[in-house]
């Protein structure tokens, strides 16, 4: 079985985000399946735009039995050239699948040509430009999620990430039920409680000290960064033990050119000496930065998944999640859900998490949470995808079930 995986993730901006961490870690998973007859094929682009950059691959995929020796093909990313670069690109990657002579190809990254030859499946992380607009979807933006939908209305099949992208593809997409399938992501092996030596070693690299709470991830308005800040100060100003206690914010992953608004935002808020810029975490250090936190800490609004959540899970870390999008169906009662618009909720989520018996409770529970998920089941599931698609066979078509109603157990819910 010959497939076709779409790269481009672990070469563009995308390499250090979510999408490029899903690509590096389930083409790992992949190549670890042991499977005799899969064969693997990288796709990717050309982007002048990455400077010295350009072809770089993302740390997860330098990992052993990673990707250096995946045979690659490129074509050039002409998407800067609005619609007719965007439609050039489309084609010249469709034409570069075609003559490959695949038995099947796999979309990952986002704008995926429509033109590609079947069979071929696409995952679908999430469609945050068309659900939250605004400041989300300009011109450009809105052509190549019309080119994404497109490409999803001739797959033989959709993987949604989790339930939630699931509703939002078949409503928003139109796409029907029976070509959704739900395939969650993974939690890497790498991820387990880590001892204190490690993690003295790795928080001064970051200008990091104990007691801290953790925030890791982007910055753009959807993280609710804000209230993130508020929440605290009103956990600080209710909690003053935490406050003499020298609890710290500590705000993880690479701003990209979003600093500026983000002190802004401390300054408004008057946490400045209460928080940490911690900048980009080396891929190998995340376990012991983790397992440092008194405490993990998403209130983002909209979410496809939430990776990091059951990866501070997993290394039995207590979080404190929004409850919206995604969230409720991976934390189920795992950890602190609250409110992403009400600061005082989300003060009061990091207030409860912090106490003691709550803590080692949402600890426990969160390890035995993370647990259900790993990239082997996830590249398992996609095999077996893989060749009920190549066979012609469908599943039969069932119901989208709400995640906390489902709670995520057997079949298409769960991992």
């Amino acid at each position: 079985m010959r497939v076709g995986i779409d790269g481009r993730a672990l070469f563009n901006i995308n390499r250090f985000r979510g999408i490029g961490r899903y690509t590096a870690n389930l083409l790992r998973a992949l190549r670890q399946a042991g499977d005799p007859d899969l064969q693997l094929v990288l796709f990717t682009c050309r982007d002048p735009r990455q400077g010295k950059n350009a072809g770089a691959l993302g740390p997860l995929a330098k990992r052993p039995c990673g990707l250096l020796d995946v045979p690659i093909r490129e074509t050039p990313a002409l998407s800067r050239f609005f619609w007719p670069g965007m439609l050039a690109e489309h084609l010249l990657f469709a034409r570069k699948v075609a003559k490959e002579g695949l038995d099947l190809f796999h979309g990952i990254d986002h704008n995926l040509s429509p033109f590609l030859p079947r069979p071929f499946l696409l995952t679908v992380h999430d469609l945050i430009l068309l659900i939250l607009r605004g400041p989300y979807l300009g011109p450009n933006s809105w052509a190549w999620m019309e080119f994404h939908r497109a490409a999803a209305q001739r797959a033989e099949a959709v993987v949604a990430v989790s339930e939630n992208t699931a509703r939002d593809v078949a409503r928003l997409w139109k796409v029907p039920e029976e070509r959704i399938e739900v395939v969650p992501e993974g939690v890497s092996e790498e991820f387990y409680p880590r001892e204190e030596k490690e993690i003295a070693e790795v928080l001064p690299q970051y200008g990091i000290t104990r007691p801290y709470l953790l925030y890791l991830g982007g910055y753009d308005p959807r993280k609710n960064v804000l209230n993130l800040l508020l929440g605290f100060k009103e956990l600080l100003k209710a909690e003053p033990a935490h406050r003499r206690s020298g609890l710290r914010l500590v705000l993880a992953g690479p701003m990209e050119g979003l600093r500026e608004p983000v002190e802004e935002a401390v300054r408004e808020t008057g946490t400045e000496e209460w928080v940490v810029f911690a900048g980009y975490i080396e891929e190998d250090h995340l376990p012991a930065v983790y397992s440092g936190a008194a405490a993990f800490v998403n209130v983002s609004v909209y979410e496809g998944f939430g990776l990091p959540l059951l990866e501070a899970m997993a290394c039995g870390t207590p979080v404190v999640a929004s409850c919206a999008s995604s969230y409720p169906e991976l934390v189920i009662d795992a950890g602190v859900l609250v409110n992403p618009r009400d600061p005082s909720d989300i003060g009061r989520g990091l207030a409860e998490a912090l106490k003691g018996d709550a803590a080692t409770e949402l600890s426990r529970k969160g390890r035995e949470r993370a647990s259900r998920y790993s990239w082997e089941k996830t590249a398992v599931r996609m095999i077996e995808l893989y060749e009920r698609i190549l066979k012609g066979g469908r599943r039969d078509a069932t119901c989208l079930r709400h995640p906390v109603q489902a709670k995520i157990g057997p079949g298409r819910t769960g991992p």
